[in-house]
């Protein structure tokens, strides 16, 4: 998962840019034929490299349905929302927040967007070892970087060279956001993760919304050096949502040792 998501920031470092550069000397319409032109690359690379998968269970509709009657998904479920927002009502206005804020240039702001992206790609397969470890220590650990950056950014200054170093832990701890939010999510419904995994998609598109419009509201009545602190607002709400999973997960798991232990005595006697 981590060497496919990876996917998404090499995109910002590679094809994003060209599309952008292309554009400004041909047209906007160049960056469509460029978009057709790696889907059609793309899909040949499906049909020649990936395996045919036949399914060996199907799963019914209502079997999958079932998770959104758990507890612990529904609370993952806002978490992702959270999460998400958290990262996006920031990186949604990067380059005016690197402009306005922290006086770059243009230029500047081309080189940090790139810096920003190798760093994601980095991450991705960081967080994908560190997941296959602990998903709930590691979706906590990069939860973490929306509540330390705004203060990183406040206390920063506006040295550029001291700026490269923000973004590269910007880029490391937003990089693997989508990538810990559906293994968080999928670990809450293992018996429906296809299903769990295509849900955390459309709530994840939520909390880009809802993070990129929140963001903007504060934008224009308090101003944009007033974002970083949304996305720690947010990334705030997510960590308490992971710790109301804990809590749940101790209780339901006290809840059946002791309904065990119950069982055992009864047996004995």
């Amino acid at each position: 998962m981590g060497i496919v998501i990876g996917g998404i920031a090499l995109a910002q470092v590679t094809i994003i840019p060209l599309a952008a550069y292309m554009s400004s000397l041909y047209g906007w319409q160049v960056s469509f034929m460029i978009q057709g032109l790696v889907s059609l690359i793309a899909l040949g690379g499906i049909m020649v490299f990936i395996p045919n998968m036949t399914v060996k269970e199907k799963l019914s509709y209502g079997s999958q349905l079932l998770i959104l009657k758990k507890p612990r998904f529904v609370i993952s479920v806002v978490f992702n929302v959270f999460l998400i927002s958290a990262w996006f009502s920031t990186y949604s206005y990067f380059a005016d927040y690197l402009g306005k804020v922290k006086r770059m240039t243009g230029q500047e702001i081309s080189y940090m967007l790139l810096l920003f992206g190798i760093t994601g790609v980095v991450a991705n397969w960081l967080a994908g070892r560190l997941l296959s470890k602990n998903i709930t220590l590691t979706t906590a650990f990069f939860a973490l970087g929306t509540i330390v950056l705004p203060a990183i950014l406040k206390f920063s200054g506006n040295n550029f060279n001291v700026q490269i170093i923000i973004v590269v832990f910007w880029g490391i701890m937003y990089g693997p956001a989508f990538l810990t939010a559906i293994s968080y999510m999928i670990d809450a419904a293992p018996e429906a993760p296809e299903f769990a995994n295509s849900l955390q998609s459309s709530f994840g598109n939520l909390g880009v919304s809802t993070g990129t419009i929140i963001s903007g509201w504060f934008i224009a009545n308090v101003g944009i050096q007033s974002i970083p602190w949304v996305g720690a607002s947010f990334g705030t709400l997510a960590i308490v949502t992971m710790g109301i999973r804990e809590i749940y997960d101790r209780r339901t798991k006290n809840k059946s040792s002791d309904q065990v232990t119950h069982l055992t005595v009864n047996s004995r006697g």
